[in-house]
């Protein structure tokens, strides 16, 4: 597995440069015949409620009138996504994304770091050294490569040696305010490096607020562009591979959900344009999906955010995704049908929707998905008519 991590790189023209000279670049030979698959790991468990809101669930405003975003763009079934993402809502009504809410892996715990490993790895309880994705590779119907964006190889590409890249943007975003608390937190009883954090920590939320052009700083709208862009950039190389990670921090909001969520979804809703934009006509042949370890609580908490739950929301885009529609079941929100009395109850397995889009997108064998890449998920069947 080859590492490429070139920081001085300026953005613009660099991932033409580094998937010309990367070894897992090469043309495919398979079955994909030039179509795409983005994975996107939205880190930190976004709140699915949050960005497409059932608004005709009768318990939805009991439950968090205060997260519900009133200018929520109608779209159907009874839901509505949030105002901060028009670019999705037009995708939506252009047939080119659908979403799955209600959905989880088979993890039922609340650990973001067991969460992500076993969504990574494709397990139902012990995390595996390899990723689903690694193994998938190793039974590529085709000479397939993949890209991951980010400051390391993510689990879900780890293992045996495949036909993989990673890239890292010159500029890292910065820390969330949530990882930043952690780290206050951590030091709580070290008086000399909390004052030291703490102080460094208020002057860079001055300078930070103080970016002139407004998209800049943590949780600005174009935090995602980089990243996003940037794995547009190598799809749509001619000898490009066929497949890219990209990891997206920042989603962890147990406090200030309204504010950190306004900047998040705006971030997401630009990267995924500037991905398209990237792409060209290659969007018609690409499916992207965002999804990330679990949900979060449907009820509001004291600090005017939400803790880490279960169900949660899938966002699906591109031109080869068979959108304008809802996918699963909606559990429904009376207290009687949460999860634990406190979390959206998951209908739809991440698996199947993963297999899904392996098979139908790129060309996977059935009996590989329900055997050597995730194993023992036989019952998790695939979700057809995705593309």
């Amino acid at each position: 597995m080859t590492m490429l991590n070139r920081r001085s790189l300026l953005l613009t023209g660099c991932a033409a440069t580094l998937v010309s000279v990367a070894p897992g670049a090469r043309a495919d030979t398979g079955g994909a015949q030039g179509r795409k698959l983005v994975i996107i790991i939205l880190r930190g468990a976004m709140d699915g409620l949050a960005a497409l809101p059932k608004i005709d669930d009768a318990d939805i405003r009991g439950h968090r009138a205060a997260l519900v975003d009133p200018g929520a763009i109608k779209l159907s079934d009874g839901f509505a996504l949030h105002s901060a993402m028009p670019g999705l809502a037009a995708m939506y009504s252009a047939n080119e994304a659908a979403f799955v809410p209600a959905i989880a892996g088979p993890y039922r715990e609340r650990s973001h770091f067991a969460a992500q490993d076993l969504l990574e790895c494709g397990e139902i309880s012990q995390v595996s050294a390899d990723g689903w994705l690694n193994r998938a590779m190793l039974k590529a119907p085709g000479v397939y490569a993949a890209v991951s964006i980010g400051p390391s190889q993510p689990l879900i590409l780890r293992g045996a040696p495949v036909s993989a890249t990673s890239w890292s943007p010159p500029v890292l975003p910065e820390a969330s305010e949530d990882t930043l608390q952690r780290l206050l937190d951590l030091y709580e009883h070290d008086m000399v490096l909390k004052t030291s954090l703490s102080a460094a920590v208020g002057a860079d939320m001055i300078a930070g607020s103080m970016k002139a052009d407004g998209m800049g700083g943590r949780g600005g709208p174009a935090q995602y562009v980089p990243q996003l862009e940037a794995a547009g950039k190598f799809l749509a190389q001619p000898q490009g591979p066929q497949i890219a990670v990209v990891s997206l921090e920042g989603w962890d909001t147990h406090i200030g959900q309204n504010q950190a969520l306004q900047q998040r979804f705006a971030a997401l809703d630009n990267g995924i344009a500037a991905m398209k934009t990237q792409l060209g006509d290659i969007w018609k042949k690409t499916a992207v999906m965002a999804i990330s370890e679990f949900g979060r609580t449907v009820r509001i908490n004291g600090g005017g955010g939400t803790d880490h739950g279960t169900g949660g929301l899938a966002i699906l885009a591109g031109g080869a995704i068979k959108g304008g529609r809802m996918l699963g079941d909606w559990p429904g929100l009376k207290s009687s049908a949460l999860f634990e009395d406190r979390d959206l109850r998951p209908a739809v397995d991440a698996r199947s929707v993963f297999k899904g889009l392996l098979r139908d997108q790129l060309g996977w064998a059935s009996a590989d998905l329900d055997t050597a890449i995730f194993r023992d998920s036989v019952a998790a069947k695939a979700m057809g008519g995705l593309v």
